[in-house]
């Protein structure tokens, strides 16, 4: 894609930053316009976003508030501003102008590389300002590439690096347009209706691109080994809300992960934990064993068997059922401990057994027998650290703490009753079961890492420090089964 064309949409973006520090100012103006570029594109595109650039609404506003609660904000704001300035560019006189409610990116697949094509659709409220915006970002553009721009109906204006790239992306007269499109309406219909962004990908067009990359470039992997051979679309927005933060998303078609399920693993992770990452990982690796079906992967599976002294479906198993990977303070650097649901913990340990040994044997370790808290614990020394892992009832755990395997489990608190976890999950909005979830406790981790790193001479600056302070947690979860899937993900700002 041409530098030109970098520039624009950079352009552009960076200026949704810079109108942040109008939205709280009472100088914008709501526009009633809720009008899409999608109705000017044809059906097919692979992949349609569309900005909100009405920085007065409701959105705006919202952003604008969590963006107040970061000291820095004013100063940020200040920087972009600046370097918009060294383009010869200014937020109020070029660019807000040139813009319209909505900015839309298209791009669609041609007979270069898949989604080479790309447009930007909007409609100016002064169309004099937008060709006088291209004419500036031409004139700052030492390629001398082109970038060009077509006026559509209803005071549209369509900016490309060519001609060519615009009729590939608009609809043909009396051609179905994107926003008739079935595939479309759909997954714009699991988006809400008011967002900062709102993305599209069509699994079809998807699908087409990855063939025509295979063929250009001969490759293992191919859709149906990635699980997308049956994807209809991927949707996704993002969001300002009361307390963060959100993206949101849909898929359709292509089965992604295993269905909801109800932790079991939860209940026993120790209350202190500040990170968690937790799914159940059947349909992962009903996914991974299609590898084998490739020959070429097929024989570098073999060669990787050999070294680790394991097969393919013995590690496969490991995972299989739900996996529970966690992070809590510990001594000198934190303990990150595994735990995996097995149906044959007798199978697992083996397994483990078997890596243990042939790592020992490849790096000197030492493999030895003990206990932690009454269960059986092997220890594999790797000096510097260690590695302890065993079994409670049908749980293996591996991890790196001396008591890691005891703690498990133990009497006290757990994760589901601290109160970090539960303000998170109520600010989120997380059900109880879902399809797999990743939980970070930035109020507390944060201090955590700035403290190892002072520990290390190297604190991160005052200004840093002081940014990161209203970053309280973050959750990201999938629902759903079948081939239909929804995600969301929140940053809690306070």
């Amino acid at each position: 894609m041409i530098r030109t064309l970098r520039v624009l949409p950079i352009a552009l973006l960076a200026t949704l930053a810079v109108a942040v520090a109008g939205c709280g100012g009472g100088t914008a103006q709501t526009s009633s316009s809720t009008e899409s570029g999608a109705k000017l594109v044809r059906a097919g595109a692979l992949a349609f976003v569309a900005l909100d650039s009405d920085f007065g609404s409701g959105q705006w506003q919202q952003l604008d508030d969590l963006a107040n609660k970061f000291p820095g904000r004013d100063k940020a704001l200040g920087r972009i501003k600046q370097e918009l300035a060294k383009h010869g560019v200014d937020y109020e006189d070029d660019i807000k102008p040139a813009l319209g409610p909505e900015v839309d990116f298209v791009f669609a697949n041609g007979p270069g590389s898949p989604g080479d094509a790309v447009v930007a659709l909007t409609k100016p409220d002064d169309p004099a300002k937008i060709k006088a915006l291209v004419a500036k970002l031409k004139a700052d553009d030492p390629s001398g590439e082109p970038a060009v721009y077509r006026a559509l109906e209803d005071g549209w204006y369509a900016l490309s690096d060519k001609q060519t790239t615009i009729d590939r992306v608009l609809a043909a007269s009396g051609g179905q347009s994107l926003a008739d499109d079935s595939t479309f309406k759909a997954a714009f219909a699991e988006l809400p209706g008011d967002a900062l962004i709102k993305a599209f990908l069509d699994g079809h067009e998807l699908n087409a691109a990855i063939e025509q990359s295979s063929e250009r470039q001969p490759s293992a992997l191919d859709a149906s080994t990635l699980g997308l051979d049956k994807l209809d679309y991927i949707a996704a927005s993002a969001t300002a809300e009361d307390d963060g933060v959100r993206i949101h998303g849909a898929s359709s078609g292509a089965v992604l992960g295993s269905g909801d399920f109800s932790s079991k693993l939860l209940d026993a992770v120790p209350g202190d934990a500040l990170a968690l990452l937790d799914f159940r990982g059947a349909g992962t690796t009903d996914q991974l064993e299609k590898l084998e079906a490739n020959p070429s992967v097929a024989q570098a599976l073999r060669q990787i068997e050999a070294g680790l002294g394991v097969s393919y479906d013995d590690i496969l198993d490991l995972l299989h059922n739900e996996v529970a990977l966690y992070v809590r303070p510990g001594a000198g650097i934190p303990e990150v401990t595994l735990a995996l649901e097995s149906k044959d913990p007798t199978k697992a340990l083996s397994t483990l057994d078997k890596l243990a040994a042939r790592l020992a044997a490849a790096t000197g370790a030492q493999l030895h027998s003990g206990t932690q808290g009454g269960h059986d614990v092997k220890t594999l020394d790797l000096g510097r650290f260690s590695i302890h892992y065993g079994n409670i009832g049908d749980t293996v755990v591996l991890t790196s703490a001396l008591n890691g395997i005891a703690d498990y489990g133990a009497p006290g608190d757990h994760l589901p009753d601290s109160a970090d976890f539960k303000q998170a999950q109520d600010a989120a909005g997380m059900p109880d079961s879902t399809g797999g979830f990743i939980y970070l406790d930035l109020k507390n981790s944060i201090p955590l890492i700035e403290g190892l790193a002072g520990l290390a001479g190297k604190s991160p600056p005052q200004e840093v420090t002081e940014n990161l302070r209203p970053l309280r947690s973050f959750l990201a979860w999938v629902e759903g089964s079948g081939d239909t899937r929804s995600f969301d993900a929140f940053l809690e700002i306070k």
